[in-house]
Order: C-alpha cells, then sequence, then structure tokens
C-alpha cells in the first residue's frame, strides 16, 4: 500500500484529470511496463467511485491493491459496465493524492499531481507482481464480505497501518523482492515517456530503509538490461550482490534499533530472492 499523509481531503483533483481518463491512463501505463503483468482484465478504479461506506475519515491511502481486490470492487465495475472478469486490481484515491499536491507551490501542483498518481500505481503493480501468480478459483463468498469489512475500515482510518509510516514493522510487505520490481518498473516508465522517478514508485526512507537512490543504484544496469524480460524470469533470477547487501544491512540495522520480531528473520532470507 501507498501511504499518504495528507490533512483533509480535496477536491482539486478534479481539476486536474477526470476520472474516467485518470484510470484509462494508469491502467494503460500498467500494461505497457508489465505486458506479461498486465494481460487480460487489469482494473484501476478510484475511491470516489464507490459506495458511502468507504467514503469518509482519512485513512492516508494513496493506492492499494490486495489478491480479490477485483471482486471486492466487483460492485462498482459492473455499475460502470467495465466488468470483464477476474483480474489484478488497483483502488487509486486522487483526492489524497491532490491534497499533498496542494501543499506545494501553485505552479507546480499540476505537473506534481500525475507523477505521483503514477508512481503509486506502479507502486501497487510492483505488489501485484511480487504477490505471483494469481489463482483466479472464486474464494468463499463470505471471505470477499470479509474483505469488503476490511477494505473499508482501511480507507477511513478505522485500522491501523500494517506497514509504512505508523506501523510496528514499517518496511512489511515492501522486502527486497518488492523494492527491486520497482525499480524496474520505474526506469520501464521512464523509458516509454512517463515523468515517473523511482521515488516516486517506491519512497523507501518512509519505510524506515536506505534512501531509494541507494538501492537504484545497487541494481546497477539491471533494469536497462532486462527491460524486454518478463517479470517472472527477473524474480526468479538472483539479484546483484550489491542489492542484496544493502537489504541485508538495511534489516539489521533495523533489527538493531527495535525488540526482535520473527518477521525481521524471515524478511531476511526473503533478500536474497
Amino acid at each position: 500500500m501507498a501511504r499518504g499523509n495528507g490533512d483533509a481531503r480535496s477536491a482539486h483533483s478534479a481539476h486536474l484529470v477526470s476520472g474516467q481518463r485518470l484510470a484509462a491512463q494508469a491502467e494503460a501505463l500498467c500494461r505497457r511496463v508489465a505486458p506479461d503483468v498486465a494481460t487480460g482484465p487489469f482494473y484501476v478504479v478510484l475511491r470516489s467511485d464507490l459506495p458511502p461506506e468507504y467514503q469518509g475519515g482519512d485513512g492516508g491511502a494513496l493506492a492499494l491493491t490486495s489478491r480479490h481486490l477485483d471482486l471486492m470492487l466487483r460492485p462498482t465495475l459492473e455499475r460502470q459496465r467495465r466488468w470483464r472478469g477476474r483480474g489484478p486490481a488497483i483502488l487509486l484515491d486522487p483526492a489524497e493524492i491532490a491534497a499533498g499536491a496542494a501543499r506545494r507551490p501553485r505552479p507546480t501542483r499540476t505537473r506534481v499531481f500525475l507523477p505521483v498518481a503514477m508512481g503509486v500505481v506502479l507502486h501497487e503493480l510492483a505488489h501485484i507482481i511480487d504477490a505471483g501468480p494469481r489463482d483466479d478459483a472464486e474464494p468463499d463468498r463470505d471471505l470477499v464480505e470479509f474483505g469488503r469489512l476490511i477494505l473499508a475500515a482501511d480507507l477511513t482510518g478505522a485500522a491501523p497501518p500494517t506497514n509504512g509510516p505508523g506501523a510496528d514493522v514499517p518496511w512489511r510487505g515492501h522486502e527486497a523482492p518488492f523494492i527491486r520490481i520497482a525499480m524496474h518498473l520505474a526506469y520501464r516508465a521512464q523509458a516509454f515517456g512517463a515523468d515517473v522517478r523511482p521515488d516516486d514508485v517506491f519512497h523507501a526512507a518512509d519505510y524506515g530503509l536506505s534512501a531509494t537512490r541507494h538501492y537504484h543504484a545497487a541494481l546497477g544496469d539491471e533494469p536497462e538490461g532486462r527491460a524486454g524480460v518478463d517479470f517472472a524470469t527477473i524474480v526468479t533470477a538472483a539479484p546483484p550482490a550489491a542489492f542484496t547487501d544493502l537489504w541485508r544491512s538495511d534489516v539489521e540495522h533495523w533489527h538493531a534499533a527495535n525488540p526482535p520480531d520473527t518477521d525481521v528473520h524471515q524478511s531476511l532470507a526473503l533478500g536474497g530472492r
């Protein structure tokens, strides 16, 4: 999940990019940078299009995804006549993004909005890729309904954050494999002309890690050299040693400054993926 720390919601996003255009732009970018993943049905849905129970409060989420999010959002997608069957889904909150952009100097607000919006979409796409191949078998209906309750609690701030600023383990769910994917997506987006920086996709310092530029540098020319390679191949190959060393060092430093947690040891193992 990509989180923001904005205050009140802002209607400013309505003057930046229309909702339909923004969703279509985001979906198109995902299909370009990860054609092996964003195939078939692939959905970007705006929070403002959801029912009232998902509105209000301030969960601070700029965007999010989960394994069965497409089914949770299916009523909205059917109402919009966009449902085409099971597929990855991303929920995007332009108002929360615009609230952050509104704190920038006026001449830069519009310029900032789109890079941030596309960056957080790619952040969620990295989660989708990191989660591995999908099993689109229909889950129990009660599981989907429970997922909708959790989603509402998360969006409205009724549930505490499980990762990122304010969480017990800020980098949970954003381990080395995720960061590697995020850097590849940022490179591909730039190569296709999108105004997206690695920091827009993953701001590592917010998760208690070294600056994003260090992770980007530790990958060397891997993103360029594998720009035409499918992600299933990339994630199964060993990353550069410098990248793995940086991740291990970051987690060990975090461990030294915080009480022991089994998640740390599990994530150290993930660093070698």
